[in-house]
């Protein structure tokens, strides 16, 4: 017995005196507050002070100082994840563990609440050595901890293509000005140096070395919020981002998956009154590195959203404000817009910090491009054209632009609070900002545009619906359920219909006026009207569109914006056809059933596609191919500028073959004809892919006299046309019926002379081309693509099939 006393208490000695010699926290920097931690100036280290065990809170990773392209898409102030984690000791050791909030048991049996734990994995996040125990108190090195790639650049370098990176531990260290502590949040940030060999362009652009990529990266703890929110429960219809995880103390007849929107906590200081001041005011605070006029913009579209609160029953319960000096941006205790610089366009995009248990936003942070504006000022640029005898800039130009930023302000403020894209809202009068705009710019009969209206200046109705859902208060005595369900009931009662990203983002959509950067009711008749507009602008566009002393080859990229004015609303069109008009719709709910669009709309749509690939609206004038010489010394050619296959001049046929491309990609598209084949068995009086090939190939193919540029506009609409037809017959994820159908078509052209040789005084070769092509596919061995095989939904037990178990009975 006592050689086993002499045996602890000398373990406990070695211990205690390993802490010890390791460490004299009395002569370390102490900084008080959410976790306490010591700073080691002179060695570069850092120590955290933990007193609670087995108690959760929030960890945030943020990268605070980025790379700068938009391509590698490392950004400036880009939050990371968000975990809910806790501190467990393990002898020695203190874990830094990532609770698994996926699957939970709210119950008030805790073995049930143990066997649901037990199910599914937790991640121990960090492992550390105690170096030192006072009391209840554990010290920590957490010095390699934050040295750490945690924000993944070195992943994100590679998966980009830009190289093999990683962090080296000799130039990276704590940065010291940001490294604070509050009494709700801890933050942490390093500078870190990742390095490797670049291969790739994008970072070799942006970064002065490019073998030694230095970032900032944000460690944030976050003291949980209290349990005095609400959740408020997801509807598909209501045009909210949602939170979702699997309940197993759920009764059986009910759903096990429980979803529930993510908003930002807002309460009435007088909640029986129909309209009150709030508690506590959600305040947005600008970048003080944001320029004027910008910052001004951005400031008064943000503020817009106050509509919508006031809406929902608020008042001054939602302002935007330029920052105070000196406040941190990435603290979580602010919602922030922050002003993105980038070497290319790129996206602005809403974030937001959560709740993972609740759904709540603690922190929106919006960041916005810099050079979005820019592309705006181009668009007016092309259009008004207004550098005629040196004149100055139109101030319409920057006013378009400006009208812009105060639309992608509320924009991206509007994810932060909760609300998802709205794309069918541009058809129903601009009724979201949280739609995509292309600027609605209208011409006069003598030629003037009119610009004034092109973005919209308020918030939209469907926007207020949205607020009301989410933060209207609940009236006393009414069940939040009925108060919802009313709401939603006179949302679209109203005439609004929400759709969002899953069914406007894909060329495969479906959905008759749910698109991206498009305007109008009518998908066909607003393509036309741009049509119309492009066309009278081409005729007019000449050196004025560039100021005095600029490169005369820089009107390429003027006219770039301006030839290309019409794709986004070539790709809305093309929905129409074979497209079905549906909601997101609720057994007993008051929106309509869905259906096929009508063989009207969709005749229109196709006649105004086929208008795209008529020579007239593909060919470049002749006195703009005049104006733009070959590119100057120290000019060349970018991204924004047309390929050229006739290098170094302006090629006159490239910016046609991107439109006849585009047009064909979204007709031709294998879930589009497939649709189009089915509607017509459906439904006889929609018209059928066969239908539709004949009306496409009657106008390609039909006897155009002409022998200038117009006729190798032609000669090459009608070779794309074969090249998309060959590509749909090779798809295997269309029917065989749909192949079949375009090898018969394609069959027809390799035999068929008369049919090729349509294209009027076009040449022998090309006709002899263009069959020899369709039939040297035919007729190639065919490689044997048997259609995919469907795979039927998971049936007994749910999914297990695959999985091979050995029981012996």
């Amino acid at each position: 017995m006592k050689r086993s006393l002499g045996l602890t208490f000398l373990l406990l000695f070695s211990l205690n005196f390993a802490y010890a010699q390791n460490l004299d926290i009395s002569k370390l920097s102490k900084k008080d507050g959410f976790i306490p931690f010591y700073l080691d100036e002179e060695k570069g280290k850092i120590y955290l002070e933990i007193d609670k065990l087995e108690w959760e809170f929030l960890y945030v990773s943020s990268l605070t100082a980025g790379i700068g392209s938009n391509d590698i898409g490392l950004d400036r102030g880009q939050l990371g994840d968000t975990r809910i984690v806790e501190f467990r000791k393990s002898g020695n050791k203190l874990f830094l563990v990532h609770k698994n909030y996926d699957f939970r048991a709210y119950s008030d049996n805790p073995a049930e609440v143990q066997s649901i734990q037990d199910a599914f994995a937790e991640s121990i996040l960090w492992g550390f050595e105690i170096a030192q125990k006072d009391g209840d108190k554990l010290i920590v090195d957490a010095t390699n901890f934050y040295l750490q790639d945690v924000h993944g650049v070195g992943e994100t370098l590679t998966r980009s293509r830009q190289g093999t990176f990683r962090p080296d531990a000799s130039r990276s260290g704590l940065y010291f000005p940001m490294t604070k502590n509050f009494p709700q949040n801890t933050e942490v940030e390093m500078t870190i140096t990742l390095t490797g060999q670049a291969t790739g362009a994008n970072l070799r652009s942006v970064t002065p070395s490019a073998d030694a990529v230095t970032v900032r990266q944000r460690h944030s703890f976050i003291e949980l919020p209290d349990d005095k929110y609400e959740p408020r429960v997801f509807d598909p219809r209501a045009g909210f981002g949602s939170i979702s995880y699997m309940d197993f103390t759920t009764p059986i007849s009910e759903p096990i998956m429980k979803r529930f929107i993510s908003r930002h906590r807002l309460e009435k200081k007088d909640p029986s009154a129909a309209m009150s001041e709030a508690v506590e005011p959600i305040v947005y605070y600008l970048d003080r590195g944001t320029p004027e006029p910008v910052a001004s913009a951005l400031i008064d579209g943000g503020n817009w959203w106050n509509q919508a609160f006031e809406a929902a029953g608020y008042i001054n319960a939602f302002r935007v404000e330029l920052a105070p000096e000196g406040m941190d941006l990435m603290d979580v205790r602010y919602n922030v817009i922050q002003w993105v610089h980038r070497s290319t366009r790129g996206w602005s995009y809403g974030a937001s910090i959560r709740d993972p248990r609740t759904g709540e936003i603690m922190k929106g942070h919006v960041s916005l491009g810099s050079l979005r504006v820019r592309q705006d000022f181009l668009i007016a640029q092309g259009l008004l054209q207004p550098f005629e005898d040196g004149a100055p800039a139109n101030p319409k130009m920057l006013e378009l632009a400006v009208a812009r930023l105060k639309q992608l302000s509320a924009h991206e403020i509007g994810h932060t609070i909760g609300i998802a894209h709205s794309y069918a809202t541009s058809a129903n009068n601009r009724s979201s900002v949280m739609d995509y705009p292309y600027p609605m710019i209208t011409e006069a009969a003598d030629g003037s545009l009119d610009l004034g209206s092109s973005y919209d200046d308020k918030i939209g109705d469907w926007d207020k619906w949205a607020v009301k859902y989410g933060y209207a208060s609940i009236p006393q005595g009414e069940e939040e359920a009925t108060f919802l369900t009313k709401m939603l009931e006179d949302t679209y009662d109203a005439g609004h219909q929400f759709i969002t990203d899953s069914d406007s983002r894909s060329k495969s959509g479906a959905h008759p006026t749910s698109h991206l950067w498009d305007n109008g009711g009518s998908a066909s008749e607003e393509l036309v009207r741009m049509l119309s507009l492009r066309e009278n602008r081409m005729k007019t566009f000449g050196l004025n569109a560039i100021p005095e002393g600029q490169p005369t080859a820089l009107l390429e990229e003027v006219f770039v914006p301006l030839y290309l004015m019409h794709r986004f609303q070539i790709e809305a069109a093309s929905k129409l056809l074979g497209g079905v008009d549906y909601r997101y719709k609720i057994k007993g709910d008051n929106q309509p059933n869905h259906g096929w669009v009508n063989s009207a709309d969709q005749e229109a749509a196709l006649k105004a596609l086929l208008l795209t690939v008529s020579p007239d609206q593909l060919r470049v004038p002749d006195h703009i191919l005049k104006l733009i010489p070959p590119r100057p010394f120290g000019y060349g050619r970018s991204r924004e500028t047309f390929v050229s296959r006739v290098n170094p001049i302006f090629d006159p046929i490239a910016p046609a073959e991107s439109i006849v491309d585009l047009t064909f990609e979204f007709m031709l598209d294998g879930a589009r004809v497939s649709r189009i084949y089915l509607q017509h068995l459906q439904q006889n009086n929609l018209f059928g892919l066969n239908e539709m090939l004949t009306t496409v190939e009657k106008q390609l193919f039909k006897a155009y006299n002409t022998e200038d540029i117009n006729q190798e506009l032609i000669l090459m609409t009608q070779s794309k046309y074969i090249d998309h037809l060959i590509a749909l017959a090779k798809n295997a994820d269309v029917s065989n019926t749909i192949r079949a159908i375009a090898r018969g078509r394609l069959g027809y052209f390799a035999v068929s002379k008369e049919v090729v040789g349509m294209a009027g005084k076009a040449s022998t070769q090309h006709r002899n081309y263009l069959g020899a092509k369709a039939y040297a596919f035919l007729n190639l061995p065919e490689e044997l693509i048997v259609q995919e095989t469907l795979k039927a939904p998971d049936g007994s037990p749910i999914g297990m099939s695959e999985i091979s178990c050995d029981f012996e009975f």
